[in-house]
C-alpha cells in the first residue's frame, strides 16, 4: 500500500494554484495598464525560445550524469527540468524586458557573468545533492544565485551620471 504524502500534495497542487493565480492577476493588471502590447508578446516569445536552449543544456547535464553511472529518479529529473525551463524563461524574459524598455540597458558582460554564476551554482549544488542524496544542499545555492541575479539585473552606474 502506498503512503500518501500530504505535504507533497499540498506543495504540488498549491504551487499550481498559486502560479495560475499569479499569472491571472498579473495579466489582469497588465491589461489594465495597457501592458499587453506587441512588445510584450515579442519579449516573452523570445524568452520562451531561449529557455529551450537552457533546457537542452540541462538535458545534456543529466545524460552526462547517467553516463558516469549516477542513479537518477524520474521524478527528480523531470522536476529539475521543469524548474530549469520555467526559471530560465522568467530570467531571460526579465533581462529582455529591462533591455527593451529601460533607458539604461543592462551591460552584456554583467548579464553573462551573472548567468554563468547562476548556472554554475545550480549545477554544482545539484550534483552535490545527487551524490550525497540530500536535497538540502540545494538550499546552499540560494545565496550565490541571488548575488548572480543582482549582478545581472543591476545596470552599472557610470561616474558621469552621478549628480549631487
Amino acid at each position: 500500500m502506498m503512503e500518501l504524502n500530504i505535504w507533497g500534495m499540498i506543495g504540488l497542487y498549491g504551487g499550481v494554484i498559486g502560479g495560475l493565480l499569479g499569472w491571472w492577476f498579473g495579466r489582469k493588471k497588465a491589461r489594465k495598464n495597457r501592458g499587453l502590447d506587441e512588445l510584450y508578446y515579442h519579449i516573452w516569445q523570445k524568452a520562451r525560445s531561449y529557455s529551450w536552449y537552457v533546457t537542452l543544456g540541462a538535458l545534456y547535464v543529466f545524460f552526462t550524469l547517467i553516463i558516469f553511472g549516477i542513479e537518477l529518479s524520474t521524478a527528480m529529473v523531470l522536476g529539475i527540468l521543469l524548474l530549469t525551463h520555467i526559471a530560465s524563461w522568467g530570467i531571460i524574459g526579465i533581462i529582455l524586458t529591462i533591455n527593451m524598455s529601460s533607458t539604461a540597458p543592462l551591460k552584456p558582460s554583467r548579464v553573462k557573468i551573472g548567468i554563468i554564476v547562476f548556472v554554475t551554482s545550480i549545477i554544482v549544488f545539484t550534483i552535490i545533492s545527487i551524490l550525497t542524496t540530500n536535497w538540502l544542499f540545494l538550499i546552499f545555492s540560494i545565496p550565490p544565485n541571488l548575488i548572480a541575479l543582482f549582478i545581472a539585473f543591476t545596470p552599472k552606474q557610470e561616474d558621469s551620471e552621478v549628480t549631487y
